[in-house]
């Protein structure tokens, strides 16, 4: 599936990196991270649910610009 990295999903919704980096670390916003410095990518789908879970503007076609 199409993911986008922590920032640009705080560009998606609206909101600050670090939002997004509290939201994954307490489990609200599922994600992944990969190689040793724990990068964090976060499925599209699961970002879009997020964000009409949590009133967050979604914006379909950036996130549809930067997934990758």
């Amino acid at each position: 599936m199409a993911e986008v990295t922590a920032p640009q999903a705080a560009e998606i919704i609206g909101t600050s990196h670090q939002t997004v980096f509290r939201r994954v670390e307490d489990g609200t916003l599922p994600a992944r991270r990969e190689g040793i410095r724990g990068y964090i990518y976060i499925d599209v789908g699961d970002l879009e649910r997020f964000a009409k879970q949590y009133n967050y503007r979604f914006n379909k076609s950036l996130a549809k610009e930067l997934a990758k």
